[in-house]
């Protein structure tokens, strides 16, 4: 079984708890995600099922929506509020003019350090599992991008906090954003809530919490959960429909050729990554493979996630 799932991850779950348990409702071994989100964090965790896994390389490319909260006069060993707190000031001097007189700096093209707790690896080891043990690699900063980022609420104190609506490229960590936006305050800061509400085209609106997925499928059946195809794929890649007689091909992984395609392929398409998709009529839309066809009317694979013994 293959497909996407847009999972409502609750608070206080890691991205490997909802996936866990993913795996028991639908008894499937072969689920992933696209992307974990911190345990503190709420919102859309999308998933990926069966072959579908195998695509996850081609959804990096999505930008992400967040609303976040970051709570100014506290620093901690995780960026967050559910890390332990390593300095704790009185930040009542940061107004909303001051945070906002900022934030330019932090939008477009920027470089990020990213933080000791997080899921990139140096040497094959996890950064937090290194963390966990005490051991602090050096972390270099790299470029992210920041599409959007305001300051749409403020509520003073103490401590100030401020509900910020930002929109990231790839491998940007709000957790950097808030630490960095305390240091140039001279305060500290760290979030203490942040939701996801869109990754790609998985928007909150389609979200499914793990208890609906669990009633859905006891009264529906399993493919009741799973996202359509064709609404969640990254809209970067063009997407065509093989005729029926080249499934076979696709999955022996024989060569393809124009033929093999309703309508061709046009050459725009040359040189660009394409989704394949199963043929229109009398068949479950399913994407089949992944190709790059050349300006010589040959097509390669990427990938072929289309077996015979799998139905579309």
């Amino acid at each position: 079984m293959d497909g996407f799932l847009n999972v409502l991850k609750p608070r206080g779950k890691t991205s490997h708890d909802v996936v866990a348990a993913v795996r028991r409702i639908l008894r499937e071994d072969g689920v992933g995600h696209l992307g974990t989100l911190d345990p503190l964090a709420v919102g859309v965790l999308p998933l990926v099922v069966g072959s579908y896994r195998r695509l996850a390389e081609y959804f990096m490319v999505e930008d992400k929506r967040y609303l976040a909260e970051f709570t100014f006069g506290l620093r901690t060993d995780t960026g967050d509020t559910d890390g332990k707190v390593e300095s704790e000031v009185d930040a009542s001097y940061v107004t909303r003019e001051k945070v906002e007189a900022l934030l330019g700096a932090y939008r477009g093209r920027i470089k990020q350090v990213p933080p000791a707790y997080s899921a990139l690896k140096v040497g094959g080891v996890r950064m937090v599992d290194l963390a966990r043990k005490g051991v602090m690699p050096p972390r270099k900063a790299r470029e992210v991008l920041v599409h959007s980022l305001s300051l749409v609420a403020w509520k003073e104190g103490r401590h100030p906090r401020g509900l910020f609506d930002m929109t990231v490229g790839k491998g940007t960590y709000v957790r950097s954003i808030a630490e960095s936006l305390g240091d140039d305050l001279g305060c500290g800061a760290a979030v203490s809530y942040l939701l996801r509400s869109r990754s790609g085209r998985f928007e909150m609106k389609d979200a499914l919490t793990l208890g609906e997925i669990q009633e859905l499928v006891a009264r529906e059946g399993k493919k009741r959960v799973f996202s359509d195809p064709l609404g969640v794929l990254p809209g970067v890649y063009p997407l065509v429909r093989v005729l029926p007689a080249a499934l076979g091909k696709i999955a022996n992984g024989a060569p393809l050729g124009e033929s093999d395609f309703q309508g061709g392929i046009p050459d725009s398409l040359c040189g660009k990554t394409v989704m394949v998709l199963s043929p229109e009529n009398g068949f479950e839309t399913k994407i089949v493979a992944v190709v790059r066809p050349d300006d010589r009317g040959k097509v390669s694979y990427e990938k072929v996630l289309y077996r015979e013994t799998r139905s579309v």
